[in-house]
């Protein structure tokens, strides 16, 4: 694409804007993997720093809950108001990795601890960090896919943080982003996370359209081939 002679296209969609203050309440469950693979400082504990700077942003009338899972889902956090965020940020400090990696369990449990929080005037949604290493339960992408698109319609969004290198899924983490009405970024460091969690939170969180498609055609006239990239 960079042959002297190509010309490159980048096409961008934004959204309507929602300030701060018409935020709605969050709803939202942290769902971390803990699992073996996790156990780096690029992984695991990047999530951890990166959830801290997310709680930092609570309200009083937002909650959140933690799902890990390893070999198993388990709740380290129940629903909790923002306004306690000291029991937040201890709840994260705790985390540790170790064991094998049931992502579909984890995914069941954030679901259903989302479900018991439900509320149609809130923002609900659960925000899954992993490197996207499954190897426990539902393994085929078509499978993940499938259980995501199951739970989608309660009305519960899912996003996808991917963290980590060498066996990272990106390809299965967009996947699972897409089919759960969210979105995916992959955080690199801790300026990212600051990033897409507080800087951009509002596109992290806030859903303001569901299945935009666009579609461009080039003159043949004056564009004698393309590809995407």
């Amino acid at each position: 694409p960079f042959t002297p002679g190509h010309h490159l296209l980048r096409v961008a969609v934004k959204g309507r804007a929602i300030p701060d203050a018409k935020l709605p309440p969050r709803n939202l469950v942290f769902l971390l993997d803990v699992s073996g693979s996790m156990a780096s400082s690029d992984k695991l504990d990047l999530l951890k720093s990166a959830m801290h700077r997310l709680t930092d942003t609570l309200r009083p009338h937002d909650r959140v809950a933690i799902v890990v899972y390893a070999g198993s889902a388990a709740v380290a956090l129940d629903p909790t108001s923002g306004a306690r965020k000291a029991r937040i940020h201890a709840h994260i400090d705790a985390l540790r990795a170790g064991g094998s990696t049931n992502g579909s369990g984890g995914i069941e449990l954030a679901y259903q601890l989302a479900a018991q929080n439900f509320d149609a005037d809130k923002i609900n949604r659960i925000i899954l960090g992993t490197d996207g290493d499954f190897n426990v339960g539902p393994q085929s992408d078509a499978e993940m896919v499938k259980l995501i698109e199951r739970k989608r319609d309660t009305g519960v969004y899912l996003s996808v943080l991917g963290v980590g290198t060498g066996n990272l899924k990106d390809s299965k983490m967009e996947q699972i982003a897409d089919h759960g009405n969210g979105n995916y970024a992959y955080l690199d460091g801790l300026e990212e996370a600051h990033r897409v969690l507080v800087t951009e939170s509002e596109e992290t969180t806030v859903t303001v359209a569901k299945d935009v498609k666009v579609q461009i055609e080039f003159d043949p006239r004056r564009v004698r081939s393309y590809r995407q990239i």
